[in-house]
């Protein structure tokens, strides 16, 4: 009898040390200070969100009823989500690691269609190195619709995945934890940004552990922005 539960101690211990190992590569590819600003959301996601959201389910509960309702294309939550949460992802390295952002915008003709204009925008990517690389994008708009002042503003909000960043590289070294990183991970470098019904729905199609370190911050990440 000492001895099984000798050997259950230990294959619980080596559990634990494996799991940390894991989560300490995930964070290691952020970086210290991204990891903090991830660990700072998601505790603001909790603990602001989710706990007043849903003050009667418990924390995985209450994870499972918000992706549920993500799921459904139910949107509202978004603004009762806090401006807090928000400014600790656009105002630190981590949103750069994360996306590609708009740096400047303007506007031009459009070549194609004389009766619509361009705004267009320059892009900035933070690469691995700590420098910063340059891209553009164009969208028609008709005039008649948008002002050029409300679309230049509108389109500085507009964002791309970064494809060079920690945060997708981080991904990468945890796709192989599950069937849904697995998925998730792929489309993610196939496809860049994906809509936030699309991953609530596969979420619960694979039946994820809603207590699970990854999958509560791709949430706090990918579904509460």
């Amino acid at each position: 009898m000492k001895i099984l539960k000798f050997i259950t101690i230990l294959l619980l211990l080596i559990g634990c040390s494996e799991n940390n190992n894991r989560t300490t590569e995930f964070d290691k590819i952020l970086g210290k200070e991204n990891s903090q600003t991830l660990d700072l959301l998601l505790s603001e996601f909790e603990n602001d969100f989710l706990k007043r959201q849903y003050p009667e389910l418990e924390k995985n509960k209450a994870y499972k009823k918000f992706v549920s309702e993500i799921s459904l294309g139910e949107t509202s939550h978004f603004v009762k989500i806090s401006k807090k949460h928000k400014d600790l992802l656009t105002k630190n390295t981590l949103y750069h690691e994360i996306y590609c952002v708009m740096d400047s915008t303007w506007i031009e003709k459009n070549p194609w269609n004389d009766k619509t204009l361009l705004v267009k925008g320059r892009t900035k990517c933070l690469k691995l190195d700590g420098t910063y690389e340059n891209g553009s994008m164009e969208m028609p708009f008709d005039e008649r619709e948008i002002s050029k002042d409300s679309i230049k503003k509108k389109y500085m909000t507009f964002v791309e995945t970064n494809y060079t960043g920690k945060y997708l590289k981080a991904l990468n070294s945890i796709s192989g934890e599950s069937d849904f990183l697995k998925s998730f991970v792929k489309d993610r470098n196939d496809f860049g940004i994906i809509p936030g019904e699309f991953i609530a729905k596969r979420m619960l199609t694979h039946n994820v552990d809603f207590d699970d370190y990854y999958i509560q911050r791709i949430i706090a990440l990918e579904l509460s922005y």
